[in-house]
């Protein structure tokens, strides 16, 4: 890799069959910009959850990855024409040779229909939770309207049609541990950058822009597992109200284990290394040379899974 890279928590080089699984886990505060409809079961409100006697808004990680994922074959199919297959599409697997790209490799992919394949996810986004409290009774009431964009029918009739959503607000974060088992060095920079280059999520978000802005609190390493929880951090160490990364830092440091080294913004942390804020740097294009970096280590990447998986290279 072109870049400095850790010597802890990463793979050396991709290899289907993962006997060891050192790890690294991404700390991201997902900050709410403007009002986000996160439904799942519900389609005008988001899953629950309760902490205390507060009311919490839950949402799946998957909510989180498919849109990041998008935005990685989106910067991909730009970089290079040869790093993703032109009959590959997401969620549209047709066989193994036109599937293997950077995004399948780090994200995972299984084969649909008489296509029998898969390829084990290095990327783990659990659940997680807004940090302050979720208000049921806040809904947004909205006409529907009619064809000429009017409330009013043809027939010049005002509609009664109403519809209700119960969105995040502005104000309120949500932390996701995003982490990453067996991953190699070029898996963490693609992962970096779908996180640092997505703004926009949940129902609706083609409609209404840029909604969430994320960022980077802290970075986990370790020669074993080092997944943390969303849901253990506010139910044991986060008041509302309390300082973030101090809560973060009270509840990393409880269950921290001997293999970790921890960096970052989080109380207890040691300041992040140059490796790491290179990589950042890179991962959020905000250098001159990103791109020609990003395209080298892709290159890279899927030219070893290709061989790794017997796939030609031409």
């Amino acid at each position: 890799m072109t870049l400095e890279t850790p010597d802890k928590g990463l793979v050396e080089s991709f290899d289907i069959y993962r006997k060891r699984k050192p790890s690294v886990t991404l700390v991201v505060r997902r900050e709410i910009l403007e009002p986000t409809l996160f439904r799942n079961s519900n389609h005008d409100r988001a899953e629950t959850q309760e902490f205390g006697d507060k009311l919490h808004a839950q949402v799946n990680g998957e909510k989180f990855t498919s849109k990041e994922r998008l935005t990685g074959l989106d910067l991909l199919r730009r970089l290079d024409d040869d790093l993703v297959d032109d009959a590959y599409a997401y969620n549209e697997p047709t066989n193994l040779e036109e599937s293997l790209n950077v995004d399948t490799v780090t994200y995972g992919l299984a084969g649909t229909g008489d296509q029998d394949f898969a390829v084990k996810s290095r990327v783990v986004e659990g659940y997680t939770y807004t940090t302050e409290e979720y208000d049921l009774m806040n809904k947004e009431t909205r006409n529907a309207v009619h064809e000429s964009g009017t409330m009013r029918d043809e027939k010049g009739e005002q509609s009664e049609a109403l519809f209700d959503f119960v969105k995040v607000q502005p104000g309120n974060d949500l932390v996701h541990f995003i982490t990453l088992e067996a991953a190699t060095s070029e898996m963490l920079l693609y992962t970096l950058h779908n996180v640092l280059n997505t703004g926009k999520y949940g129902a609706r978000e083609t409609r209404t822009g840029r909604n969430v802005r994320n960022e980077i609190l802290g970075v986990v390493l370790g020669d074993h597992d080092t997944s943390l929880s969303t849901g253990e951090l506010l139910m044991e160490y986060h008041e509302p109200g309390d300082d973030l990364t101090d809560s973060i830092g009270s509840y990393v440091s409880e269950v921290r284990q001997s293999d970790w080294d921890v960096y970052g913004d989080i109380a207890g942390a040691d300041p992040s290394p140059s490796w790491f804020d290179r990589m950042v740097a890179v991962a959020g294009r905000e250098t001159d040379d990103a791109d020609e970096i990003l395209r080298e280590e892709f290159e890279s990447l899927t030219a070893a899974a290709r061989d790794t998986f017997g796939v030609d290279n031409d």
